[in-house]
Order: C-alpha cells, then sequence, then structure tokens
C-alpha cells in the first residue's frame, strides 16, 4: 500500500512539473503554478484551502514520530 501511495504522489508531481513545463511555453494559456497561487491568494475560501493543504503535508511529511 505504501508504494503505492508513493506512486500517485509521484505522478501527481510529475504531472505537476509537466503543466508548469508546458505553462512556461511562450504563448501558452496554460497558468503556471504562481499565477495559480496568485490568483488563490486572492479567493478567502480558496487561501483556506492552500493554507490547510500546507499544514497538511507539513504534518504528514515534515514532524518526526518520535
Amino acid at each position: 500500500m505504501h508504494a503505492l501511495t508513493v506512486t500517485v504522489f509521484a505522478l501527481l508531481g510529475a504531472g505537476l512539473g509537466v503543466l508548469e513545463l508546458l505553462g512556461r511555453r511562450r504563448g501558452s494559456r496554460i497558468p503556471t503554478t504562481g499565477r495559480l497561487l496568485r490568483a488563490a491568494l486572492h479567493n478567502r475560501p480558496a487561501l483556506v484551502l492552500v493554507v490547510l493543504t500546507w499544514w497538511w503535508f507539513g504534518w504528514h511529511f515534515l514532524v518526526s514520530g518520535g
């Protein structure tokens, strides 16, 4: 199960990386990650979602289990 979870997160990360590269092409209509976050910071529900997502990642990946 752990291998499946790691694989899914790796695929999501790779997909985001591909979207970022596509968004940086000249004339692309795909927004970059920075543009998406900038837009989210002007919308309160989206801002709360961003903060909760960072909290979840920090809690699960950065807190030592000791």
